[in-house]
This record gives C-alpha cells, sequence and structure tokens, in this order.
C-alpha cells in the first residue's frame, strides 16, 4: 500500500520510476541561469546610462566654460575623422604631387619620414600662396629639420649629413602631425631610394623660420 501510494505521489509530480527524486528537488531549488544573466544586463545598462548622461554633461558644461567640447583638450584623440573607418593609402610621388593645392577640389596633403597627412583644414598655412605651400604635395623631411624653404635641394626626404638636432625637429614635426587635432593621417608614400653616391645638400645659411 505504501508503495502504490509513493508510485502515486511521483507520477503527480512528473516523476518516472527511473527518475530519482533528489535530482528533481536540486533542479527546482537551483536559481535560474536566464533570470542572473537578465539582472546582469540590467545592472549593465543602468551603468552605460549614467556613463552617457555624464559624458553629455560634462561636454556641456565644457562648452559653456571653455567654448571647446573637451575642456580645451585638443589632440588625434578628440579628432572624429580619426575614428571614420578608412583603409589606410599607398601613394606613389606623383598622386602626391597632385594634392599640392593647385587643384582646388582635391584634399591638401604632404608627408613626413613617409607619412601623409591631410592639412586641409591648415589651407591658409599650406595652400597655394602661403608661407610653407612648398611643403604641400610632397615629402620635404629635410627642410623641416633645416628650416631651408630657400633652396629646392632641401625640399627632398634625403636626410642624410644632418645635426642630430635637425633630425630631432624632423622627429618633433612628425609627432606634430600625427597628434594635431584637425589633421588626419591617410596613409603612406612610396619614396624613391636616396642614391648613397648622390651630393648631399649643401647647409643652408639663410634657413627661414619653421612653420608655426
Amino acid at each position: 500500500m505504501k508503495d502504490q501510494e509513493l508510485k502515486q505521489r511521483h507520477t503527480q509530480a512528473g516523476l518516472t520510476g527511473d527518475t530519482d527524486p533528489e535530482i528533481v528537488e536540486t533542479k527546482a531549488a537551483r536559481p535560474s541561469a536566464r533570470g542572473g544573466s537578465g539582472n546582469w544586463l540590467a545592472w549593465w545598462a543602468i551603468v552605460v546610462r549614467i556613463t552617457i548622461t555624464m559624458l553629455g554633461l560634462s561636454v556641456c558644461m565644457s562648452y559653456l566654460i571653455t567654448e571647446t567640447a573637451f575642456w580645451g583638450h585638443s589632440s588625434k584623440w578628440t579628432n572624429w575623422r580619426n575614428y571614420i573607418p578608412r583603409q589606410k593609402r599607398v601613394f606613389t610621388p606623383h598622386e602626391l604631387s597632385m594634392h599640392d593645392g593647385s587643384n582646388p577640389g582635391l584634399p591638401l596633403l604632404l608627408a613626413i619620414e613617409g607619412d601623409v597627412y591631410d592639412v586641409s583644414s591648415g589651407w591658409g598655412f599650406y595652400g597655394p600662396g602661403s608661407s610653407y605651400s612648398l611643403f604641400a604635395g610632397r615629402d620635404a623631411s629635410r627642410a623641416f629639420g633645416t628650416n631651408c624653404l630657400s633652396r629646392k635641394d632641401h625640399l627632398t626626404h634625403d636626410t642624410r649629413g644632418l645635426s642630430e638636432k635637425e633630425l630631432a625637429g624632423i622627429k618633433g614635426w612628425h609627432q606634430y602631425f600625427d597628434n594635431h587635432q584637425q589633421y588626419v593621417k591617410l596613409g603612406v608614400v612610396e619614396l624613391d631610394p636616396v642614391d648613397p653616391a648622390a651630393p648631399i645638400p649643401p647647409p643652408c645659411e639663410d634657413a627661414k623660420p619653421r612653420p608655426k
């Protein structure tokens, strides 16, 4: 009689004869994984909303106080153009020369140590008729180190014979363009190899001030 009653209870609970009651009890007591995941996602959603709200308030306050979005800080990280997915382009010297500002329909480009940057926002500095238009459409790394804009043989990527100070100047300008808030790196230029037998450009005695 007791065995029959126990069997009937198991049947009502959805158990078969092969089912262990302890397993069923364990499953019933186990918390739902789906419910735990939902709570975790809900907490993250709250964190994201709070973060976005705080960032929005920070930007608004920054505009009110400094008239900039990031409290006066400017670098390549605050340049939204750097976050646009784009494939890095490889320019030939001829292709680069077409971006010297002579065609207003093309972006204004310059190169330093082989890296090509879009400096269209600095048209007043590097566009046609400006003081430093000679840098546009080419890699004139040597001139960035020597500040010599009056000699064409310094408007080259050939940096042989430069002093440590001049080479450091080139590195400094390279970093300047790389970290600029508005200039964007587009790719590289395939520079012609420098002939080691070619004469080294002589020092420039009437060097002009470097661009600001």
